[in-house]
Formats: C-alpha cells, sequence, structure tokens
C-alpha cells in the first residue's frame, strides 16, 4: 500500500459545547480528487479547515507526509498547500499585484511574473489584471483566486465550496482545468461542495459528511460504501 498524503486519525472537533467533527480514520492519497460533499452545516469547511491548520483540534492527529502537521513550521507547510477559502477579503491593489505577490510567497516558484502570465491566460482572465481587486464581482473575484492557486503549482489545492459564484460555462472550465493538473500534474485535490454531482466526472473518492462525521465514502466505479466511524485497531 503506498504512504497516504495525509492520514487522520481519531479527530475531533468542537466549538463551545457543540460537536462540529469527528472523524476517527481516514487517509488522502497523491495524485487523486477528494470531494467532502453535504448540506451546509455538515462540517464539510470545518475538515478542509483543519487540515490547512486554520481551525484548532481538541484531540486526534493529522499526518502530512508521516509527519504531524503541527510539527511544520506554518511557512513550511503552507509553502505546500494552495487554499481557496469560502471567505476572502481582498487587498487593496490591482489584480495582477495580488497574483504575482500570492504566487511568489510559494519557493518553488522561479519567476512569479511569467507564471501569473500564463495561468491568466489559461484561465482568460487577462482583462481583470488591471482592475482592482477590490472593484471585482463575486464571480470575477472567485476566478482570480482560483487561478491564483492554481497557479501557485503546490503539492495539494484546497477548493472550500467549489461551485461558488461561478455559472455553469465557468464551471466546466474550471473541471477541465483541474483534471489535467490532478492527472498530469499529480496535484491532490481537495474539495467541498453542496452539489456531489458536480464533481463526478473528476472525483476519485466522494466523502459524503453529516453533522461532523462521514457517513459514506464512494470511489470512482465503485458502490457506494457504508462508512463505520469506529476506530481501527
Amino acid at each position: 500500500m503506498p504512504i497516504p498524503l495525509y492520514s487522520i486519525h481519531d479527530l475531533f472537533v468542537s466549538k463551545g459545547n457543540e460537536d462540529t467533527l469527528t472523524i476517527k480514520q481516514f487517509d488522502i492519497h497523491r495524485g487523486a480528487c477528494y470531494v467532502f460533499a453535504g448540506r451546509m452545516g455538515s462540517g464539510k469547511t470545518t475538515f478542509l479547515e483543519t487540515l490547512y491548520k486554520r481551525k484548532k483540534t481538541q484531540r486526534g492527529e493529522i499526518k502530512f507526509e508521516e509527519k504531524d502537521i503541527h510539527k511544520y513550521s506554518n511557512r513550511e507547510y503552507q509553502d505546500q498547500i494552495a487554499i481557496v477559502p469560502q471567505v476572502f477579503n481582498p487587498p487593496w491593489g490591482t489584480v495582477r499585484n495580488y497574483m504575482s505577490k500570492t504566487i511568489g510567497t510559494f519557493s518553488h516558484i522561479r519567476n512569479a511574473d511569467k507564471r501569473m502570465d500564463e495561468v491568466s491566460k489559461k484561465m482568460s482572465l487577462t482583462h481583470l489584471l488591471t482592475r482592482r481587486m477590490k472593484s471585482l464581482t463575486p464571480g470575477e473575484m472567485r476566478w482570480v483566486l482560483l487561478a491564483t492557486m492554481i497557479g501557485a503549482d503546490s503539492k495539494v489545492l484546497f477548493i472550500d465550496e467549489i461551485e461558488l459564484h461561478l455559472g455553469k460555462k465557468d464551471q466546466a472550465t474550471l473541471l477541465s482545468i483541474l483534471h489535467r493538473k490532478i492527472n498530469y500534474d499529480g496535484v491532490t485535490l481537495i474539495a467541498s461542495t453542496q452539489n456531489k454531482d458536480l464533481l463526478s466526472r473528476i472525483a476519485s473518492v466522494t466523502i459524503t459528511l453529516e453533522n461532523g462525521r462521514i457517513t459514506s465514502v464512494r470511489s470512482a466505479g465503485k458502490k457506494k460504501g457504508r462508512y463505520s466511524n469506529r476506530k481501527r485497531k
């Protein structure tokens, strides 16, 4: 068996007196697309935020490449993951400045301006580069965020509520680009959605969450299986 990229054990996250996420055991492997599906409040965002260290855990262990994520420095860990969150507060300045500066924070990117130009052309947003970030519509803002994080060429790409603010045409374009990133570049995509059918074409594994617990796991080409919240021995 290949070594998992992420290995989650006995994970428990709460907010006040409310249990928001409980996962006993789950592995995420390289170069695949993991889709976390469920209604609003099911725990999707909490799970993603826990994986990228924005949400504290009350119990449990998350390993990334066989090392506890909390033993990585923030800089070391953030250099390997790219994040498209649900909520984003845009900075002042132009789209060009934002994209170039953000892509340039990843140490493996040699030439941020060149990479920005490449991904801007690929995602047809060159006409937005001189616009102010704060002047963009929600759809334009989302597209810029997606392009920036796709352009980062990280090992892992997180996208929370992947369909947010995107029309059907942009959704189709995005899925085509992500398909290539996964299958040709070996990127691991971890995405959440309220519409699991949207990602059925590229999903390697679809995980359904309800009330902060995994209720089913379905691998591509296989029937949906029931998930046990009992810890493996």
